[in-house]
């Protein structure tokens, strides 16, 4: 199918020179646009545009919803919403493309990134999550990019997909682990990386928000998540921090 040649953004037409699709499994593109997006002091030419899917209304809602909710993370911690738009005749969300990459490529790879670290910079990314009583649902090694900077105090971690981010109310007093326990899980995973063949921890083995389930699934381990949709999808290589 050919793709179309005008992003529209809050119902404004915007020319699109360049398209690449990013993920076979997902119509997610990477937009190189005739005119830049500015955000603040920020201004870019390309973005990336995630087209809501056929039967997942509530969560591409969701996904606005929780944007809107962590406007003050973005460009820090959450990518940057342009806003809400249609491109090749899809709804589709319009955010920042950003550099980086994932725990699961940065364990296999020869990065110098230390495992401490790491867990500083998903304890931020997380925390600043708990600042705003929300909770991400999704914590999944591939929807977090480590973004290196020359100056390591710089450097970074980013939460993208925020599908299933949720803001309870009220918040009860078990949600509070919730977030804490990714980072743990996500932590074990990176070890599991570096050292494919090491007994599994108490962590990987017990509290999994976002683990791999029969069939490939997304699931959570010992914690039941109230609501949403458990996901069924490819790792998602298209996010580059």
């Amino acid at each position: 199918m050919e793709l179309c040649k005008t992003l529209y953004l809050n119902d404004l037409p915007i020319n699109v020179t360049e398209a690449e699709r990013l993920d076979p499994g997902r119509t997610v593109f990477r937009l190189t646009l005739s005119s830049p997006l500015y955000y603040n002091l920020l201004s870019t030419s390309t973005v990336i545009v995630k087209q809501q899917r056929i039967g997942w209304e509530d969560e591409f809602q969701q996904e606005i919803q929780a944007y809107k909710k962590l406007e003050n993370l973005q460009g820090t911690i959450i990518p940057i919403f342009f806003g809400q738009g249609s491109f090749n005749g899809l709804d589709a969300l319009v955010i920042s493309e950003v550099e980086g990459i994932t725990p699961h490529n940065l364990a296999r790879g020869n990065f110098g990134v230390q495992q401490e670290a790491l867990k500083i910079h998903l304890e931020k990314a997380l925390g600043a999550f708990d600042e705003h009583k929300a909770i991400y649902w999704d914590a999944k090694p591939d929807n977090f990019l480590f973004c290196a900077d020359a100056i390591p105090e710089q450097s970074k971690v980013m939460v993208v997909d925020l599908e299933q981010v949720e803001f309870p109310r009220p918040l009860q007093p078990w949600h509070h682990n919730i977030n804490s326990g990714s980072v743990r899980n996500l932590i074990s995973k990176f070890k599991d990386g570096q050292k494919p063949n090491r007994p599994l921890s108490p962590a990987s083995a017990c509290y999994q928000p976002g683990a791999k389930g029969e069939e490939g699934r997304s699931e959570t381990i010992a914690l039941q998540r109230p609501v949403g949709r458990i996901k069924d999808e490819p790792p998602k290589s298209w996010f580059l921090c």
